[in-house]
């Protein structure tokens, strides 16, 4: 079967179900205590019931979890029996040493209390098993402490004689310019960065009663010792695309609930340090938690989280005539700018299309991804999340999982599919080439045997070029396929229920003309697509988009097809598509089936840059005028050698968050002095945006 005539099969209808313009539319609950210091009866991640249950209830719970750990343990031991003795003896001293480590850890390089406070929780949690029980076959035990440990070695230490940077570079910047607090500041969370807590009572749910099964050390330990009951609480209902029956997951709220991902691993906690130094307190700065696996439309649904962030703001005005600056990070950035539609839409906020301007001062954009991420393809088709999650939550599942368990997850939360790509070959290119092709492309990609021959002749390494986002190489059943056809074949793998969902949120289309804006003005699903709505009538707010590039990223990919059933949508079994990752040295550009480009690490530069470098520049996508400010930063990976972090440089997708120039122009904002910051390019994406062919 041709490329040609699999798409034919489906009788064009999925075009039809699209809008017009667009081919495819598509707490940590610290451990509590009472006014005397004791620990109040919430249970822990393996824990006791609640006081208030019958003694042979807690009786009966806690008998069913020690007789799971000794089936564990037995067949543990069954394991370890047919181990030659030095490699038990190896295993079990492997698994001792890692409290010792993580201990350490904890004495030498984390002095500031909250973070001991991390620390001190995983110890405690991680002191109720042994590791090298748990991990699989495949990971050797000195692997994991040595993962893990890097992971959690965060700070430098006094002793290499580095500088701490802690509450810098506020510190620097409010003594030299005289910085000080002035608007309202609410910080929007990226994907995955919001913990999510469990508020259910019934059967495997009531030892997690309060507690975080995404993010902090309870995730771990769930994932270990219960993967099964994780798996059911982090999956949303297929049908509905809101909770389970009988299971309830709510993002966890205050500062504290994205502040830290996980014990000692931060993600807003540098910017809380040092907007605290200009002053701020949870009185003016607040951090908007939501579960990012809900889609937006379902966020306020269920949670009525949009109607809050209005009502917060509004407050805010009132009481202290202080407009607010939005900083968002990651797939933040599409909430915002789902909730600058929404707010002034009659069908959702009703404040009509002045309230921006009246309540917003600024949106800072942190890593934004308004063109979404071809990653997110990949998750969605094979399973293969190749870093869609946090580090360390992807070390757990890549490790712990596999793709049919990763696929079915991935493909029920319903937010994942808002950070598809937009735009279409537009803007992700065709079969001829894409926007951001690297020189001396290959114009043949056969097989290694064969001989590759560059447009231009050159001798000097080749490369694929991006136009091909899915490359089946070698496949007679599937043809290459452009981000239009690979998002069409996803409509083939996705199930009757998740496609519906997705055509019922989503739009990823590009709009070329005003009356199309106008006649999609008032529809949701175009909310979270900058190329399909125009931005708000706001000639006084400000759109900073500050990002990172320098760091290799996922930009398409090679693939193959296990089968050539026409059912490749099937839950039953493992997804039939998967990444090739053959070798393939003679390309300069590809690493084990990833075809890799320019971006962050995980965004790639189109997607971080485009709109704010050309997009929002066009009179079509901004007819009232609001400023538009780019912020580039490039990153150096030599300095994750001394600090897995990367230091104050890092300007990578998550380490941007702590990256001193980045910060200081938040706090720039965030005082009132943002007329002083303009334009600051560095890398190519003005010369890719000329060749975008949207006038």
């Amino acid at each position: 079967m041709t490329k040609d005539s699999g798409r034919g099969e489906k009788d064009g209808s999925l075009r039809k179900r699209g809008i017009k313009g667009g081919k495819t539319n598509r707490r940590h609950t610290d451990l509590e205590h009472d006014s005397d210091g004791e620990a109040a009866d919430t249970p822990t991640a393996i824990g006791s019931p609640r006081s208030s249950m019958s003694k042979l209830h807690e009786q009966a719970e806690l008998k069913a979890i020690r007789v799971k750990k000794a089936l564990v343990q037995a067949e543990l031991v069954e394991k370890l029996a047919k181990q030659p003795p030095r490699i038990r003896r190896r295993r079990w001293f492997i698994s001792g040493i890692v409290i010792g480590i993580l201990a350490a850890l904890g004495a030498v390089v984390y002095t500031n209390p909250t973070q001991s406070t991390h620390i001190t929780r995983l110890h405690e949690v991680l002191g109720d098993f042994d590791i090298s029980s748990l991990v699989p076959d495949t990971l050797l035990p000195d692997d994991f402490v040595k993962d893990i440990s890097r992971l959690l070695l965060l700070e430098k230490s006094a002793d290499d004689g580095a500088v701490a940077d802690e509450f810098q570079p506020a510190l620097t910047l409010a003594a030299e310019e005289k910085l000080e607090k002035k608007h309202n500041v609410i910080l929007v969370p990226g994907i995955i960065s919001s913990g999510l807590e469990s508020w259910s009572t019934a059967s495997c749910s009531r030892p997690y009663f309060r507690q975080r099964l995404w993010g902090t050390s309870t995730m771990f330990k769930a994932i270990l010792l219960d993967k099964e009951c994780w798996v059911q609480h982090m999956m949303l209902d297929k049908k509905t695309g809101l909770d389970p029956p009988g299971i309830k997951l709510r993002a966890a709220q205050g500062l504290d609930a994205a502040d830290y991902f996980i014990t000692g691993y931060w993600i807003w906690g540098k910017a809380i340090e040092n907007l605290a130094v200009l002053g701020y307190d949870s009185t003016d700065m607040a951090l908007a938690a939501y579960d990012w696996r809900l889609s937006y439309h379902d966020l306020e649904r269920r949670d009525q989280y949009f109607s809050t962030l209005k009502s917060r703001i509004e407050t805010a005005l009132g009481a202290g005539g202080k407009k607010t600056v939005l900083v968002a990070h990651s797939m933040g950035s599409q909430v915002i700018q789902y909730f600058m539609k929404w707010v002034e839409s009659e069908r959702g906020g009703g404040g009509g299309p002045r309230w921006v301007n009246d309540h917003i001062e600024a949106v800072v954009s942190l890593a934004g991804a308004p063109l979404g991420v071809p990653k997110t393809l990949s998750s969605l088709l094979s399973g293969e999340q190749r870093e869609t999650v946090q580090p360390l939550a992807s070390y757990l599942l890549e490790h712990f999982m596999n793709r049919k368990e990763l696929a079915r997850i991935f493909r029920s939360w319903t937010g994942l599919a808002s950070l598809l790509p937009k735009g279409g070959n537009t803007i992700w290119g065709d079969l001829h080439g894409a926007p951001d092709d690297l020189p001396h492309i290959a114009t043949r990609t056969e097989h290694s045997t064969s001989r590759i021959v560059s447009a231009d002749n050159n001798t000097g390494p080749l490369t694929v070029s991006y136009g091909a986002q899915l490359v089946f190489d070698g496949s007679q059943e599937i043809g290459n396929q452009t981000m239009e056809d690979a998002l069409e074949l996803l409509e083939r793998v996705l199930d009757e229920d998740a496609l519906r969902l997705m055509q019922r949120d989503y739009s990823f289309g590009l709009f070329r003309t005003q009356q199309e804006m106008d006649e999609h003005r008032d529809d949701h699903r175009v909310w979270a697509n900058p190329l399909q709505h125009q931005l708000p009538d706001a000639p006084n707010m400000t759109i900073f988009c500050l990002y990172g590039h320098g760091a290799v990223t996922e930009r398409a990919y090679y693939y193959t097809a296990d089968s050539v059933s026409e059912e490749l949508h099937q839950d039953s079994g493992t997804p039939a598509l998967r990444i090739d990752k053959r070798a393939r040295t003679h390309l300069a550009n590809v690493d084990i089936g990833i075809v890799q480009g320019q971006g962050d690490g995980t965004v790639p530069l189109l997607s971080l840059g485009y709109m704010c470098a050309s997009g929002w520049r066009k009179p079509l996508y901004n007819p009232h005028g609001v400023r538009v400010v780019s912020r580039e930063f490039v990153h150096n990976p030599l300095a994750a050698f001394k600090d897995i972090r990367g230091g104050a440089a890092a300007a990578d997708h998550i380490n941007i968050l702590g990256n001193h120039d980045a910060t200081a122009d938040i706090l720039r904002v965030v005082a009132g002095h943002g007329d002083r910051i303009g334009d600051q390019f560095s890398s190519d994406i003005l010369e890719y945006a000329k060749r975008v062919s949207i006038s």
